[in-house]
């Protein structure tokens, strides 16, 4: 009898280019993965909910994650440092395919370590789009003028990962199908 095995599936993309909500459909569809856990230094968002396990620490805090090997990966994004467990991982993929919704920067520190992961690069229909979000998220327009300026240069690493999949604004329904399609098709 051949034995399962279980990957790893990356879902990545420029910020507010609606990777979160993509995962969370998946999450809710798919039986057979579970999330990724994160660590991060970045206060709790309070009108969204995740979409993978988070554990909110201080700088010190992560700090010592890094220094006893805790992580698989970790990358400062936007003066917050994130990080994904490296333990929680490994015993997930005993049994189950693992969901990563990671930013641009971790996913290709993931690439590099993990074997056998899909990597999915989301790209938004357009800057515009990508900066609509981030002002319906009422993030500064400091701070959306940076996302937006790192949003094209991560675009530019799309080619790179395993599919790129256009995130058309009102048509999440239509993304998530192509999305399900890959991963069924990478699951057999």
């Amino acid at each position: 009898m051949i034995a399962k095995i279980y990957r790893p599936f990356i879902i990545t993309g420029p910020s507010a280019v609606g990777k979160s909500s993509l995962a969370k459909a998946i999450l809710k569809k798919l039986k057979n993965f579970r999330p990724s856990t994160t660590y991060t230094t970045r206060p709790k968002r309070t009108k969204m909910s995740e979409d993978k396990i988070m554990h909110y620490v201080t700088r010190t805090e992560f700090k010592k994650l890094i220094l006893n090997g805790k992580l698989l990966e970790w990358a400062e994004v936007y003066n917050n440092y994130y990080g994904t467990d490296a333990a929680t991982l490994k015993r997930h993929l005993k049994k189950h395919h693992v969901l990563i919704n990671i930013d641009v920067q971790g996913a290709n520190l993931i690439r590099k370590k993990l074997a056998n992961t899909v990597s999915i690069f989301i790209l938004p229909d357009s800057l515009t789009f990508l900066a609509r979000r981030l002002e319906q998220r009422g993030t500064p327009r400091r701070v959306k003028n940076i996302r937006l300026r790192t949003a094209a240069k991560e675009i530019s690493q799309a080619p790179y990962f395993d599919y790129q999949i256009k995130n058309y604004n009102g048509r999440f329904e239509q993304t998530l199908a192509r999305l399900l399609k890959i991963i069924k098709k990478e699951v057999k």
